[in-house]
């Protein structure tokens, strides 16, 4: 009876160490900011418990998500610029060579941010969704790009 008592107080003890404590109470919250749609906060915050216990094991996996959306969700904001300011070049109607050079930047930027990403974080249904969305836009606009270009090629060729 007397070593049920004792495994009960100790029980208490690692669980009020837990709770109490300033990293799993950091992580806790951290989980909370994450729930919201803060991940900024949430990353800070996990972040923060790490350095106060680096084997919290919550706060390492709600800092590596918080991350993960972090940089997805950048992605999608300067795809989202790049989207726009493509759209205002062509809405031109004739394109420079300068305009068209920068434009095909464009596709190249998109291109490789998009591989970047993706390699180490796994969007959620709806980030995937939008992603795909510009991925598809993108190479249709590389495509048109590609064409024009060959078609220059020929023109060039046949002038000579």
């Amino acid at each position: 009876m007397k070593w049920a008592a004792w495994g009960f107080v100790l029980l208490v003890l690692i669980a009020g160490y837990f709770y109490f404590s300033p990293s799993y109470s950091l992580s806790r919250e951290a989980k909370r900011e994450f729930a919201k749609g803060n991940f900024e906060v949430s990353y800070q915050l996990a972040t923060q418990a790490l350095e106060a216990d680096p084997y919290n094991r919550s706060a390492f996996g709600i800092s590596s998500q918080s991350k993960q959306r972090i940089n997805i969700q950048n992605l999608l904001q300067k795809t989202k610029q790049n989207y726009e300011q493509a759209l205002e070049i062509l809405k031109q109607g004739s394109l420079s060579p300068q305009e068209f050079l920068q434009l095909r930047w464009i596709v190249e930027e998109f291109d490789r941010d998009y591989h970047a990403v993706l390699m180490l974080n796994n969007p959620n249904q709806e980030e995937e969704m939008q992603l795909q969305q510009y991925q598809d836009w993108f190479l249709q606009l590389q495509n048109r790009l590609e064409e024009a270009h060959e078609s220059i090629q020929k023109k060039q060729v046949q002038a000579k």
